[in-house]
């Protein structure tokens, strides 16, 4: 493998379970789902030896808190790969067998019914509200456009009350990534809002050697006539906003059931008191996420603990024209005793935006 992974070679996987170790770990299924996702994770132990286990909920259910660790005998060295909160535990007290799930800690934030209204502020501002009310480290990117009022009026743009789309504090964050085009979620108990190409990440390159299997996507488009809408209707101005990115590309394949004009494929999106730059630029970010994900890769390699959402992976001597820069948009670890440890990872091709100038190279 190459130096930029810590590969396990003599995997062993414990928990911390409300401060209580737990070396039992007999199956682990861990999802690192990138932005605006959760990351997800199943642990199956062993309660044998243990007694009655002190995180198993008894009459009054407390929240568990939840550390994993992958550790390799043979150097003795060990890595956290995921902290969080349990979501539900289901224990068998025949086999002695106990079955966690949970997620990382933006399961504060998604189950937050703090109630709020957020006039005359940035992005970044309430973005750091949040964080610091919930007692994150903010790893979070100024912006400075005035999101939270409406033409730098009182009017409340964003809200979060029972009569606010908005339900929870994640989904005010998420839609204020969007907004921003910025990446969201926790690592640990660090709170990240901030755009991809400010990330700090590793740069590696996998041979075929290296890989266990792999499956490259390529989405076939039926029309070489797209185009991505976006309607608004502005109260302010009083008017309808519009704009609209064509996407048309030249087709060389004739049409075999010459089935005549071909009409195209027109994706709306309508959203209420835009402005006309924010009407544009929706289109064109939408646009272009569709153009970047129209390829996929996904990969298997031997289960390591340093790929992350978001890393750069270049994959040499495939040929076929895909030979590129990917980027890492979700890495799945999986450990069982039939199965030993293993990585799943789905990449799209990585945006010309994010370039080694502002990645942290690993492996020469």
């Amino acid at each position: 493998m190459p130096d930029g992974l810590t590969t396990v070679r003599t995997p062993r996987v414990s928990a911390c379970l409300n401060d209580v170790t737990v070396d039992s770990v007999m199956r682990l299924d861990v999802n690192l789902s990138g932005s605006r996702k959760s990351s997800r994770f199943e642990l199956t132990v062993s309660t044998l030896g243990l007694g009655v286990p002190l995180w198993l909920p008894q009459s009054s259910p407390a929240p568990i808190t939840v550390s994993i660790s992958v550790s390799d005998a043979d150097d003795d060295t060990s890595c956290c790969i995921l902290e969080g909160l349990a979501d539900s535990v289901a224990f068998d007290p025949i086999n002695q067998v106990a079955r966690i799930e949970g997620r990382d800690y933006s399961a504060v934030l998604v189950s937050s019914s703090f109630q709020g209204s957020y006039c005359n502020q940035t992005s970044s501002e309430i973005a750091n509200q949040i964080a610091n009310r919930h007692g994150f480290t903010p790893t979070i990117t100024t912006t400075s456009m005035l999101v939270g009022s409406y033409q730098n009026d009182d009017h409340n743009q964003v809200l979060l009350n029972a009569h606010s789309h908005v339900l929870s504090e994640w989904d005010l964050l998420s839609e204020l990534a969007t907004k921003e085009g910025f990446e969201l979620f926790v690592t640990g108990t660090n709170l990240v809002f901030a755009p991809v190409a400010s990330l700090q990440v590793n740069y590696v390159t996998l041979a075929l050697s290296d890989i266990k299997s792999i499956r490259l996507h390529q989405e076939c488009s039926l029309s070489g006539q797209n185009t991505v809408t976006v309607k608004s209707w502005n109260s302010w101005l009083g008017q309808a906003l519009y704009y609209a990115d064509d996407q048309t590309t030249d087709q060389s394949v004739t049409n075999p059931l010459a089935l005549g004009c071909d009409a195209g494929i027109e994706i709306a999106l309508v959203k209420p008191n835009l402005t006309s730059q924010s009407v544009q630029k929706i289109a064109q970010d939408y646009a272009a996420r569709l153009q970047q994900q129209s390829t996929s890769v996904e990969i298997v390699i031997p289960g390591e603990v340093s790929l992350q959402p978001f890393d750069i992976v270049s994959i040499m001597g495939i040929g076929y024209g895909f030979e590129s820069d990917y980027l890492v948009r979700s890495v799945r670890r999986q450990f069982s005793p039939t199965a030993g440890f293993v990585d799943f990872i789905r990449g799209i091709p990585a945006s010309s935006s994010i370039t080694p100038s502002n990645t942290s190279l690993s492996n020469g």
